[in-house]
Parts: C-alpha cells; structure tokens; sequence
C-alpha cells in the first residue's frame, strides 16, 4: 500500500519558497524587467473620434405601389458604413496619416448604435494631432461623397417623375382627343389620369423641397489628452507574475525530481547463489569409490 501524501501545511510553503527562493527571485526580476522593455519599447497611440449623423435616403419616389407589393428600402446604415470605407475616402485618409490604404482601413473604426443613423468614426495613430486631422478628413470625405450620391439620387428620382408625368399626359390628351363620347367609362379613366398626374406632381414638390444636405458632424473631434493605454504598469506586473509562475514550476518540477528514488537506492543487492555441482554426484555415481577409498566431494 502506498504512503499517503500529507497534507500542504503553510510551513510546508514556507520551506518550499526558502529552498527555491533563488529561482523565483530571478524569473519574477527576468519578467519585471521584460514588462518594462515592452512598455519603453511600445508606443502611446492616441484615439480621435467623431460623431455623424446620416439621414434616411429614400429611392423609391414616384413607383407605384400595388396591393401586397413591398416597396424598395431606404439607404440602410449598412451602406453608410461602406462609403465610409470607400476608396475616395481611405485614400484621403491615407494621405492624412502617411500610411497606405491597408494601414489607413486598419486604424479607422466606424460602429452604429443598434436602432440609429448616428456614426461613430474613430482613427488612431501615435500623433493625437495627426489622429484628429485623420478624422476630420474621413469625416469630410464622407459627407462630400454622401452629398455627390444624394444628389445623383434626387436627379435620377426627379428625371424619372418627370418622365412619368409626361407619359400619362399624353395618355390623356390621346383620351380627351379620340374620345367622341363622353360615357362614364372615359370619365372615369380621364379622372383617374388626372389624380396620378396631381401625385406625381406632389411627389416633384416634395423632392425639390428636401434639404439639400447629405449628413452633418453632431460631435466634433477633439485632440486626444490621453493615450489608449494609460496603465504602463499592467504590462509589468502581467510579466512579473509570469516570471513568479515559471519560478513556482521549476521549484516543483526540482521537488518532483528530487523524491524520485535512483535505479542505485531502495534495492538490496545480493550476491547470486552459486549452482550446485551435479557433475561430482553423477561422478560418484558413475564410478564408485573403492572400498577404503577417502571420500570426496560433499
């Protein structure tokens, strides 16, 4: 039956940490001192951000809706996020922070609130200034090209309406010319014309009214006072206690390796026991002694 293993008593800890206090002293400095390279050796970045506000865009102005037909969806957020990202404005970016457009897309971070048009636009860099002019210039790039698209948009929707409205109104001079009579059929049809020509006309109106703006900064960017990693010690205590763990590991693997017995300890060597000699006593069979021979052998 194995010995059980007492168990660990504080003393047992006290004289654990005296017979390896050596090696942890060393692994702990090793781990404090590689915290404190790391810290000198990383440089501060610094975080300027912005807020946009990004209104709904409709494109779907003049269509008409029939029963159980869904209408196209606005300009979702989603879309927002990617002209944001776009070419125009990481290049722009780019040149802000003298980086290319992989760098530039890496230190941009654009998030939505669920349920908002609102923006978050954030660039990092180890400049707070050149950080803030970073994101000032995606901000502005981003409304400039969200304006030329609007604009685009409304012209194509005015086109379209307008194209409309000239189709149904030769429909209806067509009517009014080639109808002799004037049954309640072609009245109806006429009136009817004449109601989808007044929609459309209402839809040019409202359109041409819209605000000509294609988003606004509702928080301006600021220079970053505060790098995004104040907390200089974390990164040497976090190798501190690493050193102090690799330490503890090596002090038990030492313990373990000293309780192993040696192949040489624990066993009681003896010396083998000699065969006994049956080639005498077969001998002594096979010739026998003469009498008052002496006797030999045992």
């Amino acid at each position: 039956m194995a010995p059980l293993t007492p168990d660990p008593t504080l003393a047992g800890y006290a004289a654990f940490a005296r017979r390896h206090l050596i090696p942890i002293v060393l692994l702990a400095a090793a781990g404090t001192g590689a915290g404190l390279i790391q810290g000198m050796l990383t440089p501060p970045t610094y975080t300027a951000s912005t807020q946009v506000f990004a209104p709904a865009t409709p494109v779907h102005p003049g269509l008409e809706r029939k029963p159980n037909q869904r209408l196209p969806r606005d300009v979702t957020i989603d879309t927002e996020a990617q002209l944001l990202r776009s070419s125009p404005v990481m290049d722009r970016v780019a040149a802000a922070l003298g980086v290319n457009r992989q760098g530039a897309a890496e230190a941009i971070t654009i998030s939505v609130p669920a349920n908002s048009r609102l923006i978050t636009v954030q660039v990092r860099d180890r400049d707070p200034e050149r950080a803030l002019a970073a994101v000032i210039v995606a901000t502005d790039s981003y409304l400039s090209l969200r304006q030329q698209i609007v604009a685009g948009i409304r012209q194509r929707q005015l086109e379209a309406l307008q194209s409309r409205i000239g189709v149904v109104e030769v429909r209806l001079d067509t009517l009014s010319k080639g109808s002799v009579r004037r049954d309640a059929a072609s009245r109806t049809r006429r009136a009817s014309m004449i109601r989808q020509i007044n929609e459309l006309e209402r839809q040019v109106s409202r359109i041409q009214r819209q605000s000509e703006t294609g988003g606004e900064v509702v928080r301006a960017a600021s220079v970053p006072k505060r790098p995004d990693r104040d907390n200089n010690e974390v990164p040497v205590a976090s190798y501190a206690a690493l050193g102090l763990l690799a330490g503890v590991v090596m002090g038990m693997l030492r313990d373990r390796r000293a309780r192993v017995p040696a192949p040489s300890e624990g066993a009681v060597r003896h010396a083998p026991e000699p065969e006994p000699d049956l080639s005498t006593r077969l001998g002594d069979r096979r010739h026998p002694r003469p009498a008052g021979a002496p006797r030999s052998g045992p």
